[in-house]
């Protein structure tokens, strides 16, 4: 009995150890972080090809960097991106599921180099930008001029229409 309750502690000490030597595994990204990265690879691979030639997005960028995504979440990437108005679907024959970077698209590639880092320099402006409360600047009046203003009336004093002065 002795020996079995020692063979027991030391099965749990190993195991303790084995878990305490694991090499941790990394994080797992959030949809919004995943979404961010498929973005980027999307607009590096239309931009890097340099040309305006339309690029499906599951076998022309996806496939070919090894992205495997549901057909329901290439539906939803492609909504935003034709939301935030970098890409421009193609219309024809023979390019349905195609797309191209607008202007404003190849601007924001030429100026961050990715859509993360766009959304990085846009985040880091709003947080240094803070909240600024707006300023009154009330200037209090003389009080001669309060007492002039009295005697004639006031600046604000109605008129009747047609009277003379």
């Amino acid at each position: 009995m002795i020996i079995k309750n020692l063979q027991g502690q030391n099965k749990k000490k190993k195991a303790v150890e084995r878990f305490k030597n694991r090499i941790p595994l990394p994080n797992m990204l959030d949809r919004k972080q995943l979404d961010i990265q498929i973005i980027d690879t999307a607009l590096r691979a239309m931009y890097n090809e340099g040309d305006k030639v339309p690029r499906s997005l599951q076998q022309d960028i996806l496939a070919p960097n090894k992205i495997k995504i549901s057909e329901r979440d290439a539906d939803r990437i492609w909504d935003v991106m034709m939301s935030t108005g970098l890409v421009n679907s193609v219309i024809g024959f023979g390019n349905a599921g195609k797309m191209t970077l607008t202007n404003e698209g190849y601007q924001l590639m030429s100026q961050y180099g990715s859509y993360s880092a766009f959304l990085e320099e846009r985040r880091r402006q709003q947080m240094g930008q803070g909240m600024v409360f707006p300023q009154f600047i009330i200037e209090q009046q003389q009080p001669e001029q309060k007492d002039a203003e009295d005697a004639d009336g006031g600046e604000g004093a109605e008129k009747a229409v047609g009277a003379k002065s």
